[in-house]
C-alpha cells in the first residue's frame, strides 16, 4: 500500500500543483474582485482540489493496469484502503493551504472580522463538506468507468439539489410549533456541539462510503 501512495502522490505532485495554482489565482481574484468573504476562499480550494483525488483511480484503468495491480502483493481491501487514505490526507493538506491562505485575506481586509474560534468553526465546516463530497465520488468512480462516472456525479449533484428544494418546501407546510421548536434546539447549541454534530456526520458518511466501495471492489471484474 506505501508504493500505491507514493505513486498518487506523485500523480498529484505532477498534476495537481497547475490545479492548486490555478485555484489559488482564482481564489485571489475573487476575493478582490468580488464581495466573497474569506472562508469562501477555504471552501472553494479545499472541495474542488478533493474531488480532484479521485481521478487518480482514472489511471489505474489505463491498459489494463488493475490487472497488472492486483498481480502485486495488493488486495482488493489495502487498494480500497489507500484510495481513501489518499483522499483524506490530500483534502487536510489542501484545507490546510486554504486556511493559510484565508486568514491572510482575513488580516489583509479589515473590514472583514471575524473571531478566532467562528473563523476555525467555518473552515472545518468546509474540510468536512469536503471529505463527504469525497465520500460520494470515491464509489461512483470505483463503480463506474470515467465516462458513466461523470454522468453518475451529474445525477447525483442533481438529486442533492432536488432534495435540499423539497426538504426547503416540506417546511413551510410543517406545523409552526414544531419548526420554532427545531430553530431553539440549533440556536441552543454551542460551536463546540455544532462542530461536533458535523463531525460525527462526516465520519459516518466516509464509513459508509468506505463499506459501499469495499463491495463495490469485492465484486469488480477487470
Amino acid at each position: 500500500m506505501k508504493g500505491m501512495l507514493i505513486k498518487d502522490f506523485r500523480l498529484l505532485k505532477n498534476q495537481g500543483r497547475t490545479l492548486l495554482l490555478m485555484l489559488l489565482i482564482v481564489a485571489i481574484f475573487m476575493y478582490f474582485i468580488t464581495d466573497v468573504g474569506p472562508s469562501f476562499i477555504v471552501g472553494y480550494i479545499t472541495i474542488i482540489f478533493s474531488l480532484f483525488t479521485a481521478t487518480t483511480i482514472s489511471y489505474d484503468e489505463f491498459d489494463n493496469c488493475y490487472l497488472f495491480l492486483m498481480t502485486l502483493p495488493i488486495t482488493r481491501k489495502k487498494y480500497v484502503n489507500e484510495k481513501y487514505i489518499f483522499a483524506l490526507v490530500s483534502t487536510v493538506c489542501t484545507w490546510v493551504v486554504g486556511t493559510v491562505l484565508g486568514t491572510a485575506m482575513l488580516l489583509v481586509r479589515p473590514e472583514a472580522e471575524m473571531n478566532a474560534a467562528e473563523w476555525m468553526g467555518s473552515c472545518l465546516g468546509y474540510m468536512f463538506a469536503a471529505w463527504i463530497c469525497v465520500s460520494i465520488m470515491l464509489p461512483i468512480r470505483l463503480k463506474f468507468d470515467s465516462e458513466k462516472s461523470r454522468y453518475a456525479n451529474l445525477i447525483m449533484i442533481a438529486v442533492v439539489f432536488i432534495a435540499e428544494f423539497l426538504i426547503s418546501s416540506a417546511i413551510d407546510y410543517l406545523p409552526v410549533r414544531i419548526v420554532e421548536a427545531g430553530k431553539e434546539w440549533l440556536y441552543g447549541l454551542s460551536a463546540g456541539g455544532v462542530l461536533g454534530m458535523a463531525a460525527g456526520i462526516t465520519a459516518a458518511a466516509v464509513l459508509i462510503s468506505y463499506l459501499c466501495s469495499r463491495h463495490i471492489m469485492a465484486k469488480k471484474e477487470f
